[in-house]
């Protein structure tokens, strides 16, 4: 008698992919609600004490950043669930850059973030922290697969032409290959070691920004905006507010 697969891959491909991965969203969103809870609770319990415990805050940021995840793939089942509008962009970056601190803490002086330009974008700011963690935890793997020094560098620049926001994130890791430069954004394609990444992230956060008119893309090295001793740097563009607001 032959035997068929029964592996997990087997089985979902039975399930109806449009319920499945709203319910799959929806069951971790229950877990996240409950940990939060209980973190408050233990807040008001321990009180300063516990605030001043580093590993607190980094259980704090890992929450949030599941809650961001959670808020973005929702956004991409969802696109119209929440209106696009007018932001501050630099802020929204660097709380991307702060739940990503137990990641940059140990780069030190090799860890830089620029919030300089003040302009603001148009989108969904869960979004835009969608795709900047992605980034920046990308960058972060790139360098720690080497020795020596490592540089990671996160900016907030004056779109091109003179408009809208960009986000740009540098590393000096090894680089990503010439023949793969085109592949890195294919679904599940990924240039890390099995096991250190899944290929959808830079895949997913490209099409959230494209929702709302940005864009995620590999900086050519002609790029004048490049910072010279990147390896690789990649770049999230937002566009201008429609009435120019918040310019």
């Amino acid at each position: 008698m032959t035997r068929t697969n029964d592996g997990p891959a087997a089985m979902l491909e039975g399930l109806d992919a449009e319920l499945f991965a709203p319910g799959l969203l929806h069951e971790l969103r229950q877990p996240l609600m409950g940990a939060d809870a209980a973190a408050t609770l233990l807040e008001r319990l321990a009180g300063a004490e516990l605030g001043r415990r580093e590993e607190w805050h980094i259980l704090r940021a890992q929450l949030a950043r599941i809650a961001d995840i959670v808020n973005g793939y929702e956004e991409l089942l969802q696109p119209d669930r929440v209106a696009p509008s007018a932001f501050a962009v630099a802020p929204v970056v660097a709380r991307a850059v702060e739940l990503l601190a137990h990641r940059v803490r140990p780069l030190r002086d090799g860890f830089r973030f620029d919030g300089g330009w003040v302009g603001a974008g148009w989108g969904r700011p869960a979004a835009l922290v969608h795709a900047a963690t992605n980034l920046v935890a990308n960058a972060v793997d790139a360098v720690e697969a080497r020795e020596g020094a490592s540089r990671v560098e996160v900016r907030v620049l004056l779109g091109r032409a003179g408009a809208g926001v960009e986000v740009r994130v540098s590393d000096d890791g090894e680089g990503i290959p010439v023949d793969l430069r085109a592949r890195v954004f294919e679904p599940r394609f990924t240039t890390k070691p099995p096991g250190k990444g899944t290929g959808l992230g830079l895949h997913i956060a490209r099409r959230l920004m494209a929702h709302t008119g940005g864009e995620v893309y590999l900086v050519a090295e002609e790029d004048p905006a490049r910072l010279p001793w990147a390896a690789t740097e990649f770049c999230i563009a937002l566009p201008a507010p429609p009435d120019g607001g918040g310019e």
